[in-house]
Formats: C-alpha cells, sequence, structure tokens
C-alpha cells in the first residue's frame, strides 16, 4: 500500500512538472542582444522568442531627457570595415517618425524578424555584421553593439577576438 502511493506520488509529481515545462517554454521570452548607455538615453536591442523560433526584433529606447528620434537604420559592415546603411523604419510595427519621447517614458520599436531576415539576405551589398543605430534631430548616431548573424541565420554578439 505504501509503495503504491509513493509511485503514485512520483509520477504526479513527473507528471505536473513536465506540464510546467511544456507552459513555459510555450510563452514568448525575452533576450537581450546589446545594452548601450548614452548620457541621453539607454538603448537596448532584444529579440523576442516563441518555441525556441526567434519571432522578432525589439529596439527599446529609455530617454533620459525628452528628445526627438528622426530615422530608425542598420548599419552594416564589411569585413573590411565599410560602412552601408539600410532604413528599416519601413520595417518596424506602429513607426511613425518622427518620435517625440519623453523623459521617464520608454519606447518600444518591434519588427517581425522574418522581414528582417529577408531584407538582410535580399540585400546587394555585402556584410559580417551590423548594428542599429537611432538618430535624433541633431543627427546625433546612437549606435548599438555590432551584431552578426551564424550560419543558420540566428542573431548572435559576435566575439570582438580581443582579450583582456
Amino acid at each position: 500500500m505504501e509503495s503504491i502511493l509513493s509511485y503514485t506520488v512520483i509520477i504526479l509529481v513527473i507528471v505536473i512538472s513536465i506540464y510546467i515545462f511544456n507552459i513555459r517554454k510555450k510563452q514568448s521570452r525575452t533576450f537581450s542582444l546589446s545594452e548601450q548607455n548614452f548620457p541621453s538615453k539607454i538603448f537596448n536591442v532584444n529579440i523576442v522568442k516563441l518555441n525556441g523560433v526567434i519571432t522578432s526584433i525589439l529596439l527599446e529606447i529609455h530617454p533620459l531627457r525628452d528628445m526627438n528620434i528622426t530615422s530608425v537604420r542598420v548599419e552594416l559592415i564589411t569585413g573590411k570595415r565599410e560602412f552601408n546603411y539600410y532604413d528599416i523604419s519601413g520595417l518596424c510595427n506602429n513607426l511613425d517618425l518622427p518620435l517625440d519621447l519623453t523623459a521617464s517614458h520608454s519606447y518600444k520599436i518591434e519588427m517581425p524578424f522574418t522581414d528582417f531576415k529577408k531584407k538582410m539576405n535580399d540585400g546587394e551589398l555585402p556584410f559580417r555584421t551590423f548594428r542599429f543605430v537611432i538618430n535624433d534631430d541633431r543627427n546625433n548616431p546612437f549606435k548599438s553593439h555590432e551584431l552578426g548573424f551564424n550560419s543558420k541565420w540566428i542573431i548572435y554578439r559576435p566575439d570582438t577576438g580581443s582579450y583582456n
């Protein structure tokens, strides 16, 4: 009788843990790729994953004082460190430029990953790495860290190659 009860409890714990694991796996998760602190804002680049697949790229702007955003671009960097720019404001959901941002109110710019990947894949300009660039009304660029794609088109932050 005691062994049947203990087996029942063990099986029940295993079933509940599998159920909770599957529920957590099906929720969308946000992972941070880059966080840049500037005197006038904090600029984050995040990816959103659902079921282990990247669904969107999320650019978060936390202004520390009032400002205007005039453009959202991606800077393509070749192996020879040459820079080319693509305007990606058309890919972003709910984005009307220029953006008037007030201090203490964060703003999120979301773009579907499939559209971004298609834009990068179909582009005529070769690149090794890229970064997101946001310009304000004084034409000051605010750039993220360099990011890249691996062979399976998954975004990652490449190693700089310098140690200590």
